[in-house]
């Protein structure tokens, strides 16, 4: 199939939708499918450096993309519509309803579109002023981007029933989860020289977070089960990885928790410049595997990318009782669930893994089984069995 990709954002930004992307075009790729990406001015410059990128063609959209598709979507309306005249693509694939989905939404009259939710265009909490759709306009300009799209992917449950809320039917929606790169984990990793590099000592337990800092993620929970772990006279260093997770160094400082919690800033790609960079990286995966358990606090998520890498790299996992968690872990099978913002549960789940080795050997042995079915060549079939459904059923 001749397939052409339409988003707004590409790796070398290292959010959830910039991974799902990359990682669905290597396989789709490798599965001998033709694949153009289009991409705003400045992604496509940042991305073409990449060497010998052979496999696929990417080709920028307009520039100033943002600023026109928000007062003239027309001209891009146009620009894709003459892509499609010319390239006679098979497929759409778009990541994101605005503004990827608002500025193709009229290819649906020409050729199948498939629009992949990318979390903040459809859900919506106004209490931690979440989502795009919490302004008017916006939100008006997605509900009639759904209704204009061939089908929908949703991750999750949840993100199907975000979808129906729009007054989308069942039928026009399909649950494809996001995926994992397995292969990436399948290293031997000696945690003594990483653990070094931080600081901790043998008998420390090392609890890892990962993922960009947002108030949806629940972060700000941390130091007060940090805080619980330490009186308790636990051992630990937590570590947090995602960009702008340095503003918590105010309140860590506060507490005086700085010799148990470390913040670090985004780990990216180890070499964006090279011909096939890996997503996630060797660096951020070695940490994955040097750690002891994985805590994923959030309040929202639309799936939780980092909770399949946390259990591909064998980890046992805390997390929430929210919207795209509960959807990946199950209670007391691949993980602990608790109630959002109750750091008091969050630092009790902890121990009782910390304390508990069946627990623990169980939750991790659940959890390298489940994940297979995240693996990637097992996800981009799904994609390929849908574009195959809508061209030829």
């Amino acid at each position: 199939m001749k397939i052409a990709f339409l988003m707004y954002s590409f790796i070398p930004k290292m959010g959830g939708a910039q991974i799902f992307a990359y990682n669905l075009i290597n396989q789709l790729s490798a599965d001998n499918h033709e694949i153009h990406i289009y991409l705003p001015y400045k992604s496509y410059l940042q991305f073409k450096k990449i060497q010998n990128v052979n496999n696929y063609k990417v080709i920028p959209i307009l520039r100033y993309e943002n600023f026109t598709a928000k007062y003239w979507p027309g001209l891009i309306r146009f620009r894709l519509m003459l892509a499609q005249k010319i390239k006679q693509y098979d497929i759409w694939q778009v990541i994101g309803a605005y503004p990827a989905g608002w500025v193709a939404k009229d290819l649906s009259k020409k050729v199948p579109v498939i629009l992949r939710s990318h979390g903040d265009d459809i859900q919506k909490d106004a209490e931690i002023q979440y989502g795009v759709g919490l302004n008017p306009d916006i939100d008006k300009k997605i509900d009639v981007t759904l209704s204009k799209m061939t089908h929908l992917v949703a991750l999750t449950e949840t993100v199907n029933k975000s979808y129906q809320d729009y007054g989308i039917s069942k039928k026009k929606i399909t649950e494809i989860p996001n995926g994992v790169n397995l292969n990436c984990f399948n290293i031997i990793v000696d945690p003594s020289s990483l653990r070094k590099k931080y600081g901790l000592k043998n008998n420390q337990i090392l609890i890892l977070s990962v993922g960009r800092y947002h108030i949806k993620k629940g972060y700000e929970y941390i130091p007060e089960s940090a805080n619980i772990l330490k009186e308790k006279g636990y051992n630990f260093k937590w570590i947090i990885v995602g960009k702008g997770i340095s503003v918590l160094q105010t309140i860590i400082d506060k507490e005086y928790l700085n010799d148990n919690i470390v913040l670090i800033e985004e780990i990216g790609i180890d070499d964006f410049f090279q011909s096939d960079p890996d997503v996630p990286s060797t660096s951020l995966v070695k940490l994955y595997k040097s750690a002891n358990l994985f805590v994923m606090p959030s309040l929202l998520e639309t799936f939780g990318m980092v909770l399949i890498e946390a259990m591909a790299a064998g980890l046992p996992i805390v997390s929430t009782n929210a919207p795209g968690c509960r959807d990946v872990i199950q209670h007391e099978v691949n993980g602990l669930l608790v109630d959002p913002k109750d750091p008091k549960s969050i630092s009790e789940s902890i121990i009782k893994i910390i304390n508990d080795e069946n627990l623990k050997n169980g939750l991790i042995e659940s959890a390298l089984k489940s994940v297979k079915k995240y693996d990637w060549q097992f996800v981009s079939k799904q994609y390929e069995s849908l574009y195959k459904r809508l061209l030829y059923d």
